[in-house]
């Protein structure tokens, strides 16, 4: 299987990243452990983007104060439709970054930096840059702490059998149970390059 095979067969992945980051919002109200990077807090704001995955020609686009709390969305991910892209906020400490992000393609796009956090420095540019590795950072490690339990024993297993009772109305998940499902979320591996 070619690369762009490989790409074209876990696009899906994406979609089930940010259906389980708006679950993890309701758990845990956004908090990950990103281990050595710190805690993080990820809310999910104003726009959301539902598609369905068989038919990405069927889909419900909603803006509006809170778009993931509306009966529209509900009904949505009841037919089966999951989240496409998303606008949100992911804050570390006093940094805060806002973007959207697409699902399928893990893109991010209209990113809103923190204001510059060293005046002294010399560059802006490179102020800038940094901040920007920074949030791409804090991603990879959050999709690698999502890609670490989707492919454990515990996704079939238990967490998404509770995905799929929050979908119908019940959160059956604590912030407990989700730090036994998520082990390691506290690890960091070292990065290949």
């Amino acid at each position: 299987m070619d690369l762009v095979d490989r790409i074209e067969t876990t696009r899906f992945l994406g979609n089930e990243f940010l259906l389980w980051l708006w679950f993890a919002g309701d758990v845990t109200g956004g908090r990950h452990d990103l281990g050595e990077r710190g805690e993080i807090e990820v809310s999910l704001e104003s726009q959301l983007k539902l598609t369905d995955p068989l038919s990405a020609r069927e889909s419900i686009s909603m803006r509006g104060e809170d778009p993931f709390g509306s009966p529209e969305a509900d009904q949505a991910l009841k037919q089966g439709k999951l989240p496409a892209k998303v606008l949100f906020r992911l804050k570390q400490g006093e940094t805060e970054w806002i973007a959207s992000l697409d699902g399928p393609q893990l893109a991010l796009s209209g990113i809103k930096l923190p204001a510059l956090l060293d005046e002294a420095a010399d560059d802006p540019l490179f102020e800038r840059l940094r901040l920007l590795e920074q949030l791409d950072d804090l991603l990879h490690e959050l999709y690698r702490q999502f890609l670490n339990v989707r492919l454990s024993a515990h996704w079939k297993g238990e967490l998404l059998p509770a995905m799929k009772n929050w979908v119908a109305g019940s959160v059956t998940l604590d912030q407990a149970a989700w730090t036994r499902l998520h082990p390691g979320s506290g690890k960091r591996r070292a990065r290949r390059r």
